[in-house]
Formats: structure tokens, C-alpha cells, sequence
């Protein structure tokens, strides 16, 4: 198998675009590249890919991964070369690495995600101490159950591993993103805000993810 892992960024206006439409980018991009995507068997073939974890709508990235298949072996500076030539403005292919046999996939290993924030707000260090000296930080998140939506409080505290102030209006986080685990990062500033007492605007922010992580507090280009 020849399974290899992209990193890309997405910044400007194409933060704006969905997880569906990404995949389709990528979809075209690899036709119009010519490369030798592997695909599944069956009634509807689709292209061999897979994301990390989605990046929720609005928010940028310089450090989003996908893993990809290929027919055939490939040097991994070639797929970064030549997909770059088809990708569209905003989207750009960072690093590529070739799995070793047997790796774990990216959406199986990410754990951790960091975010460079810019809020519309000056802070201190001592609101982000305040805020993280709470014994709980309780949420309130809605699921469903057999077609009948539940809402349930959670607490986040254990999902936050770090504030840092950068400046008095951006911060940096690292919280919890993954399968089993994962806490939003605007929804973390929306109880930070709430905590603070100031008036939560989510479009007046701006969140770029930085990087991701495995449980090693590996980044998935590293692993």
C-alpha cells in the first residue's frame, strides 16, 4: 500500500468553505494532477482519502492533514509539487510524508489541537488565571437520543490543557480535538467571554488552527 499524509493551510475567503466542498476540491485537484489515486471497491468507487477532523466553518488553518492512497509509489515532494499547481487560492500543500506499514490513520490519532485566537476584546494573564481556577466549566450541549433532542451539562475544565496570552487581544489554546474527545474552540471563548462578562460576537473573532496532535503530543506530519 502506498498511503501517504498531506499537510495544507486554508486561509482567506475559503474558510468559508464546507467540509463536502474541501473533499471535492481535492477530488478535482487530484484528477486534473493526474496522479494515481487509489479507490475503493464496490458499487461506488470513491477516491482513497481521509481528513483528520473537519475544521469548523469560518475558521482558518495552517495545519490541516489528510491521508491519501496511490496505485503506484510516488515521491512524496512530487504529489506536493504538482497538487500545488491545481489547488485553488487559498489552499496550499505544506509537507508530504509516506506512512509506514501498519501506521494508524490521521483520524484515529488526533488528540490535541492548538488555535492561535484574535479576539475583539483586550484581556489579562489574570482573567485567563481566574478562568481556569474554576473547580468546573460546565457547558450546556444538546444531543440526540432515538429522534428527541437531550440537553445535558458538561464540564470542560479537563479538555482545556492551556491558555497562553500572546498579546492583550490573541491568545493561544490547546484543547482537546478528536474522535472521542473534542471541545470547540469557539466554544470555549464563548464561556471564557461569558465568564468575564463580555458581550460574545463569534464573527468578530478570528481562529486560526495552528497544528494537531497525537497522544504523544506528536504533530501527524511527524509521526
Amino acid at each position: 500500500m502506498n498511503k501517504y499524509r498531506l499537510k495544507f493551510s486554508k486561509t482567506g475567503k475559503i474558510k468559508y468553505t464546507g467540509h463536502l466542498d474541501l473533499l471535492k476540491m481535492f477530488q478535482r485537484a487530484i484528477k486534473r494532477a493526474n496522479l494515481p489515486i487509489s479507490y475503493s471497491q464496490g458499487f461506488n468507487p470513491h477516491q482513497i482519502m481521509s481528513f483528520a477532523i473537519p475544521l469548523p466553518l469560518g475558521m482558518e488553518s495552517e495545519a490541516e492533514y489528510i491521508d491519501m492512497q496511490f496505485d503506484e509509489n510516488i515521491e512524496p515532494n512530487f504529489i506536493k509539487d504538482t497538487l500545488n499547481k491545481n489547488m485553488p487560492i487559498g489552499m496550499e500543500i505544506l509537507n508530504v510524508v509516506k506512512l509506514k506499514e501498519g501506521q494508524k490513520s490521521a483520524p484515529s490519532i488526533v488528540v490535541i489541537g492548538e488555535y492561535e485566537i484574535l479576539l475583539d476584546n483586550s484581556i489579562s494573564k489574570d482573567n485567563i488565571d481566574n478562568f481556569l481556577s474554576q473547580q468546573e466549566i460546565n457547558v450546556e450541549r444538546v444531543s440526540k437520543k432515538r429522534g428527541k433532542e437531550i440537553l445535558k451539562t458538561v464540564n470542560i475544565k479537563e479538555d482545556i490543557f492551556n491558555i497562553e496570552l500572546i498579546e492583550n487581544n490573541k491568545i493561544k489554546v490547546i484543547i482537546s480535538t478528536g474522535s472521542s474527545k473534542n471541545l470547540k474552540p469557539d466554544v470555549l471563548i464563548e464561556n471564557l467571554y461569558k465568564f468575564l462578562n463580555i458581550p460574545y460576537e463569534k464573527y468578530k473573532i478570528h481562529y486560526k488552527r495552528t497544528n494537531l496532535f497525537d497522544e504523544n503530543n506528536v504533530m501527524l506530519d511527524r509521526c
